[in-house]
């Protein structure tokens, strides 16, 4: 056996080891569906979350500019210790199982599967196993440098160019089950559970919106009975391999071919609510109001389906004003027809100091505010400035969002969690202090011991956040200085200080 095997092994078993003790007594249920909701351990189960969308692969879609790279640990770890400040009991990460076409994906080349590509969404199952919270993992989605997204890669390998060969053409779907093949029976090492057999999984999704490809052009009644005819084929074919977890049906189909919610794999329907987008639906739709999710969920459930919300806007271009949105997350929450929901999107702080970049980003104030750019849409708790957003509104909806977490699984607002302490990780530059964000941190202290001094002196009380990091000592001085900082969590409770550097 290679030294790099045994090492591997005893790494994934020391995690084993270390996650165990702490895992809740429903990770081992798998989610089910029962009738029109759904139940975990036979109880009522409804969520809130965070779409997580890089826990696999950074920089696969939407675009980073720090991508395509595997996230590190601490990323996975600062997320989902984020999701669960914020209350979140399911996430949904599209690049857990969806990356095609690029060196670091899961199927870099047609057929060929890269198991090293597993290692991210390991340990991001494994960290989800260890807070509690549950998957939704889609099998194909978007791709920022395919054309077409995913399903455009898949094409390309087939040299096929008409979209609508995906959902007919035999080879192109045999292809694509041969991929969901390698993802539900993909052997995690640290959980020792094929994905198949993991209950921290809720769902298979089959596709990210792809049923809106029949609406470009002139849809015909035959080319949306394709799509469904499709989705009943991906879903059996999950079913037969995996009979545990529930099927989701993303193709947003359903608004125009009812039909495809009656299929009989299907176990939840989903549709993603921007109104920032309502023009690229077309002319005569209906704008997106809190009304769409319950006429949306009122359809489905009628099929005898389970409803969820895949993803909502939270921002300013998506609904105006904190009302607005308080409006939206009210309905959902009140709707006993909608079962669980998860806003567009979290991200988190980088390893060296700072948050993880905008993705999508933009300098064009213009593009940014109504292009597809993640200064409108990234969230970053608490809150930061970016071009679009204030950092006090993103704060804000922020805990519009969590306050709406909890409601929906029903459970009261906790007070806010103790930030980790943070981690100093440079002051190679004198008086610049460098340190590794807190999840839940509003605020940081930053403290200094002059040498030949026993005691520590506060330089910086509560002064800093995230977008200050690095930090100058406006009375930085050469030799013998040590420093250490604290993170406030929003009730005004201090971390344990960092170890002094």
């Amino acid at each position: 056996m290679s030294g790099t095997r045994t090492r591997n092994i005893i790494l994934a078993t020391s995690a084993i080891i270390l996650l165990a003790p702490h895992l809740p007594a429903q990770t081992d249920a798998f989610v089910q569906r029962t009738g029109t909701k759904l139940t975990l351990s036979g109880a009522p189960f409804r969520y809130s979350g965070p779409n997580i969308e890089w826990l696999g692969l950074e920089g696969y879609g939407p675009h980073d500019p720090m991508g395509p790279r595997l996230p590190s640990h601490f990323e996975i770890d600062d997320a989902f210790d984020t999701a669960a400040e914020m209350g979140a009991k399911v996430v949904r990460a599209q690049t857990m199982g969806d990356t095609v076409g690029c060196p670091l994906c899961i199927e870099p080349t047609e057929g060929n599967i890269n198991e090293a590509a597993f290692a991210s969404s390991d340990y991001a199952v494994a960290t989800a196993r260890k807070h509690g919270m549950k998957l939704i993992i889609p099998l194909v989605g978007d791709c920022a440098t395919c054309a077409g997204g995913g399903i455009g890669q898949y094409l390309a390998w087939h040299h096929k160019p008409n979209p609508q060969d995906f959902f007919t053409d035999p080879a192109l779907i045999a292809a694509y089950e041969k991929h969901i093949d390698a993802v539900l029976n993909h052997l995690n090492p640290i959980t020792g559970l094929r994905y198949k057999d993991d209950p921290t999984i809720m769902a298979w999704e089959n596709c990210n919106m792809c049923g809106l490809i029949a609406l470009i052009g002139h849809p015909t009644p035959e080319s949306l009975a394709q799509i469904s005819t499709w989705s009943e084929t991906i879903g059996a074919h999950i079913k037969q391999t995996d009979p545990h977890h529930l099927y989701l049906d993303t193709t947003g189909l359903f608004r125009y071919y009812a039909k495809i919610i009656d299929n009989p794999s299907t176990d939840l329907v989903t549709f993603e609510f921007y109104p920032h987008w309502d023009a690229l639906l077309g002319p005569g739709q209906q704008p997106t109001t809190a009304e769409t999710f319950t006429h949306d969920a009122a359809t489905v459930t009628s099929h005898g389906k389970a409803f969820i919300v895949n993803e909502f806007g939270w921002d300013r271009t998506d609904w105006k004003t904190p009302a607005d949105l308080e409006q939206v997350l009210h309905t959902l929450a009140t709707d006993p027809n909608i079962s669980g929901d998860g806003f567009w999107a979290l991200q988190a702080h980088l390893d060296n100091f700072g948050f993880q970049p905008i993705p999508a980003d933009s300098t064009n104030p213009i593009f940014a505010e109504h292009g597809e750019s993640g200064q409108w849409w990234a969230l970053y708790y608490p809150g930061v400035k970016t071009l679009v957003n204030t950092a006090d509104d993103m704060a804000a909806r922020a805990q519009q969002l969590r306050a709406h977490a909890y409601a929906m699984s029903g459970t009261a607002v906790p007070k806010h969690a103790i930030p980790p302490r943070p981690v100093i990780t440079s002051t190679v530059i004198v008086g610049l202090i460098a340190w590794r964000g807190s999840a839940g941190a509003v605020r940081y202290s930053v403290e200094r011991n002059d040498a030949g001094s026993k005691e520590w002196k506060s330089i910086c009380d509560r002064c800093a956040t995230d977008a200050d990091d690095p930090w100058v000592d406006p009375h930085g001085t050469l030799g013998g200085i040590q420093y250490r900082v604290i993170a406030w969590n929003a009730d005004g409770i201090p971390s344990e200080p960092s170890d002094p550097r």
